[in-house]
């Protein structure tokens, strides 16, 4: 296990079934984890020429099984606040009732709606713009209050590091929505780093999770990058 200290940010290079129970003074969870077999499979059987700001690839990691989100909803359980976890229509709801079943506050998944970007699922219906976010919270979080929506990209929202990977001016919203500054992100899966940047830019601490040593360097990276631009622009993806 590596682990490197960036700022605000404390990232870890190692399998998160491992380290998540070994980790003090997380708030909230913030994560994009795998999607489902149906969604990964059929965008690697499509994957051409992108238009959605990243190379034509295929996405390079595992899809997540059901018993597998299942086993990740317990560990996700302990934290003390929010847990916001980025899916698709296929986990969405399994991902829901099992927070429900372990007494979290659970809500309606809400859409993370990109118009035009490339077609995630094969066949010869509508093209798939929508991805799901589930969000759960304990009864400290009661008094939070009102939150947006949902989530509709922009101009400036086709910045994705690597294939799968999220606008870094999505991941600053949610970070400004569901957690407050000064307090401690996790991403148990950080992928390229998006929610990290995303945290240090809010003021907020960062704790990143990623078992890919070639994700983990670029994540590094990218943060670094934010870490220096301090607090300037925090508050400005609002």
């Amino acid at each position: 296990m590596r682990e490197e200290i960036i700022g605000r940010a404390r990232l870890i290079l190692g399998d998160c079934r491992e380290v998540l129970p070994t980790l003090e003074g997380v708030d909230h969870i913030i994560t994009d984890p795998p999607y489902s077999e149906r969604t990964h499979s059929s965008h690697d059987e499509q994957s051409q020429e992108r238009r959605d700001g990243a190379d034509a690839r295929t996405l390079g990691y595992s899809a997540l099984t059901e018993d597998e989100a299942k086993k990740l909803v317990g560990l996700f359980h302990n934290c003390p606040g929010w847990v916001v976890w980025l899916t698709d229509s296929e986990l969405a709801t399994f991902i829901r009732r099992a927070f429900d079943g372990l007494g979290r506050t659970t809500f309606a998944p809400l859409p993370y709606h990109h118009p035009s970007r490339s077609v995630r699922l094969a066949g010869d219906g509508p093209s798939s713009w929508t991805d799901w976010i589930v969000v759960s919270r304990t009864k400290a979080q009661k008094n939070w209050g009102t939150l947006r929506g949902g989530y509709v990209a922009g101009p400036g929202w086709n910045d994705k590091e690597r294939m799968g990977g999220k606008p870094t001016r999505l991941m600053r919203l949610i970070v400004g929505d569901y957690s407050r500054p000064g307090e401690t992100v996790c991403d148990p899966f950080m992928g390229a780093g998006t929610t990290g940047v995303a945290a240090v830019l809010e003021g907020r601490n960062f704790i990143g999770v990623e078992i890919d040593p070639a994700a983990f360097d670029i994540a590094c990276k990218r943060i670094e990058d934010a870490q220096r631009q301090g607090d300037f622009f925090v508050g400005e993806a609002a």
